[in-house]
């Protein structure tokens, strides 16, 4: 599957059209696990904020470009007074799991004339899952300890479509309602329950235990895209 969508992203690319316009926007993004994933993590919530740009070509019902998604997928924070051998001062351990992606888009629209546009997309890309912590006597207070417990990637592709309507209240604006599948290479990461402090073991370390499986997910999104958004 990742040869044929890396085929259509390079032709689509190396096509010699003149541009149209451009297009730029936003998304609000959450995934559902499905099928291997779904059995590592049950229904584990996959939130992302993207921002999208497009290229559409001159009379041609296509458009290209770029999506980047950040999200934060579990977050857990601990009050602890046995970190630090010989002190009993408590300290806070906050730790984020996070998700980032990086894709190519290549979309086709089957109509461009009526108000309502439909359009069908490809995805393709890499994935990057990794898990960081902070350690601080307060939340006010500056860090003493920060860094990343593990972090990983993988490549990903999106297969799905959307709608367009427009939004008469900005010029060139549109809504965007966009249901996608992704798929991909395996991937190693961390969830919520995954990291545990063993204090009796040296002078106290943190014992991981990571799952591993394609980042397989349904991913519904709302957006709002705007047409023509660098004249």
């Amino acid at each position: 599957m990742r040869k044929p969508i890396l085929l259509i992203l390079l032709f689509i690319s190396s096509t010699p059209l003149f541009a149209q316009f451009f297009i730029a926007g936003g998304h609000i993004n959450g995934g559902l696990p499905v099928l291997r994933l779904e059995k590592e993590v049950g229904k584990l919530f996959f939130p992302t904020l993207s921002g999208i740009a497009l290229y559409e070509f001159q009379a041609q019902p296509i458009q290209i470009g770029l999506e980047l998604s950040y999200g934060v997928y579990g977050t857990k924070l601990e009050v602890r007074d046995d970190l630090y051998p010989g002190f009993s001062e408590n300290y806070r351990i906050r730790r984020n799991n996070n998700y980032t992606s990086g894709m190519a888009v290549f979309r086709y629209l089957p109509s461009m004339s009526s108000k309502v546009t439909p359009f069908i997309e490809i995805q393709a890309g890499a994935n990057y899952l990794y898990s960081r912590f902070k350690i601080r006597p307060s939340f006010f207070e500056e860090a003493v300890e920060a860094g990343i417990d593990m972090g990983d990637w993988a490549f990903g592709y999106k297969l799905g479509g959307g709608i367009q309507l427009p939004l008469p209240f900005i010029d060139g604006g549109k809504l965007e309602l966009r249901l996608n599948y992704q798929d991909g290479g395996s991937i190693r990461f961390l969830t919520k329950g995954d990291t545990h402090f063993l204090p009796d073991k040296g002078d106290g370390e943190f014992e991981y235990n990571p799952r591993q499986s394609p980042l397989q997910l349904i991913t519904a999104s709302m957006g709002i895209v705007v047409y023509d958004a660098f004249r």
